[in-house]
């Protein structure tokens, strides 16, 4: 047996997963642990997944004796770490100024403003220190690559033997964009790379710091560009020529004097305008990528990882080319995701072959009905245990109530997917405002819909298998009024397809609301509030419960009940 630990621990959203024999037995991100959304890393002025770590260690009862390797997801030397440094700085300066960087980043509070103090006292003595006790403990250590780590985290779970690989991040080591390709065992590549200065990442995330959304609000701009029409003078900031990119950083600076203080003032139609120039730019520049990989290799499946291939509508139109046959993204494509991939890689050095394609993200805590109702007797609420949990959620979604659901073990990645939602009926309009309102999420945004898989083809102009929620599908006209809540300005959703066989409890609660409803689909969005990850243990949903206006949860194999 041959057990490897994963580690991100530089930047953000810090993780861990641990692999026996190439196979997944554990994953989490340091946030579900410690409570930190998007928990900052070494160099952005934060701590090791130490959580994480013992998490991994604890829940297979392993010894440090037992690791085979530990990989690391960053290949960072000395003067690197001092270039990116200053490159952050220039590229910033460029995009958008000193007063803009202060209002806009910094007035956000921004947490890779800490990168400098984070690169100093960070990788030259915390890291420093860090490896060093890795090595004590687990003997072999090695660090990879981060693009590479991207590239096998997507390519290793695809089930593909032949596939290109495409990673758009905002950064990794020295680079933004790399190209790659996967044949069998082997990644090749990068056949191409984009340094900091020609980031999509970056130029997609500096939008969305004018529109006011903040380091982590690139969601946000996805959604509103729905609302929005192109404009021209927005259109030269990338240019596209020659299956190739160009972004004009200056350019970006016009966007400035339409900037919006964090989460504060009105969105007009200009901001609306700006978002969807910048997304339809990002899509024309991905699909040249895609374009240039498929003349080099003549592969038909493609995979995506890196923070933007989490964009949904990009992922669509890359699927939509004529020479994709299959698409694959991986669930975790932001930073979290390279822990799998750096332990993935690490495996795959040692000269054994893998090549499962992922079916589950549900590899994070696990609950008892034992211990979930310890944490029930804490509180003060009402509560029963249930026979069938699916049929009494059905029961009640289908008389339009608004539940908490947890079960089964925690997800990795940013999405919801069944075992950690707030799940509602999705046939009326008012819904999504009552469940936005739920989150205190701008009553604007879009919410998903998980479907059965068999029935995608009755609801989509174009079905197509989307487990992990990474994709935006039109729906068919005739059937857009049946589910109001989950259909956006632009007829599409990012939806998410359940089948047996992935999440059993989830796909039976909506078989049953089918049979109650003739729907096949419910609303499902994050089991949390505002500003908070995902909750991770029975205390975490029994607190947020507690806070927010829910009336039901269940949880394990009960009905908890607040009036």
């Amino acid at each position: 047996m041959t057990y490897i630990l994963g580690i991100n621990e530089l930047y953000h959203d810090i993780s861990v997963v641990l692999l026996k024999d190439g196979k997944i037995l554990g994953v989490v991100e340091e946030e579900r642990l410690n409570r930190i959304k998007h928990t900052p890393g070494l160099c952005w002025g934060g701590k090791e997944p130490r959580h994480s770590l013992d998490w991994c260690l604890e829940k297979n009862n392993l010894k440090d004796e037992d690791i085979e390797h530990v990989a690391i997801s960053y290949d960072m030397p000395p003067l690197l770490s001092i270039k990116t440094i200053v490159d952050a700085v220039l590229c910033n300066y460029r995009r958008m100024g000193i007063r803009g960087t202060i209002n806009q980043r910094i007035g956000s509070g921004d947490p890779a403003a800490k990168v400098i103090y984070g690169n100093i006292l960070g990788y030259f003595t915390k890291r420093k220190k860090f490896l060093k006790e890795l090595r004590s403990r687990f003997g072999k250590v090695v660090e990879i690559k981060h693009h590479l780590c991207h590239a096998s985290s997507a390519f290793r779970l695809s089930g593909f033997d032949k596939a290109n690989i495409l990673i758009i991040d905002g950064l990794g080591e020295d680079h933004s964009t790399s190209l790659f390709k996967g044949t069998g065992n082997y990644i090749e590549g990068p056949f191409r790379q984009y340094s900091q200065y020609q980031s999509l990442g970056m130029m997609y995330k500096s939008v969305t710091f004018m529109l006011g959304f903040g380091y982590f609000g690139d969601g946000k701009t996805m959604g509103l560009s729905a609302y929005g029409n192109w404009d021209d003078k927005y259109g030269n900031i990338l240019n596209i020529k020659d299956r190739d990119y160009f972004i004009k950083l200056e350019n970006m600076r016009k966007i400035l004097r339409h900037a919006r203080k964090y989460n504060q003032g009105e969105l007009t139609q200009e901001h609306k305008n700006i978002a969807k120039t910048i997304q339809t730019s990002l899509e024309k520049a991905a699909v040249q990528l895609a374009t240039d990989l498929h003349q080099m290799t003549g592969y038909r499946n493609l995979c995506l990882a890196g923070g933007v291939a989490l964009n949904c509508n990009m992922n669509a139109a890359l699927l939509d080319l004529p020479f994709v046959d299959d698409l694959f993204v991986q669930p975790g494509a932001m930073d979290m995701g390279t822990a799998i991939g750096a332990a993935m890689e690490s495996y795959a050095q040692l000269g054994y072959f893998m090549k499962d394609r992922l079916e589950k993200v549900s590899y994070g805590l696990d609950y008892t009905n034992e211990q979930i109702e310890a944490e029930i007797k804490k509180t003060s609420f009402k509560y029963e245990n249930v026979d069938d949990v699916t049929e009494l959620g059905s029961q009640l979604l289908a008389k339009d109530e608004i539940i908490g659901w947890f079960q089964g073990g925690m997800e990795f990645g940013p999405r919801a997917l069944g075992n950690r939602s707030i799940l509602a009926n999705p046939t009326k309009y008012e819904t999504r405002d009552k469940v936005n309102n739920i989150k205190k999420r701008e009553l604007w945004r879009p919410l998903a819909p998980s479907i059965l898989e068999e029935d995608m083809q009755f609801w989509f102009k174009k079905p197509y298998s989307s487990p992990f929620m990474t994709l935006n599908l039109e729906f068919k006209d005739e059937v857009k009024e049946k589910i109001p809540a989950v259909v956006h300005i632009d007829g599409t959703a990012r939806v998410q397809s359940v089948n047996e066989k992935n999440n059993l409890v989830y796909y039976n609660l909506i078989r049953k609301f089918k049979e109650k409803t003739g729907i096949p689909i419910i609303l499902n969005t994050s089991f949390n509030e505002k500003s908070e990850p995902i909750v991770c243990s029975p205390k975490d949903a029994l607190r947020t419960f507690g806070c927010v206006p829910l009336k039901h949860l269940l949880i394990g194999n009960f009905h908890v009940v607040k009036e």
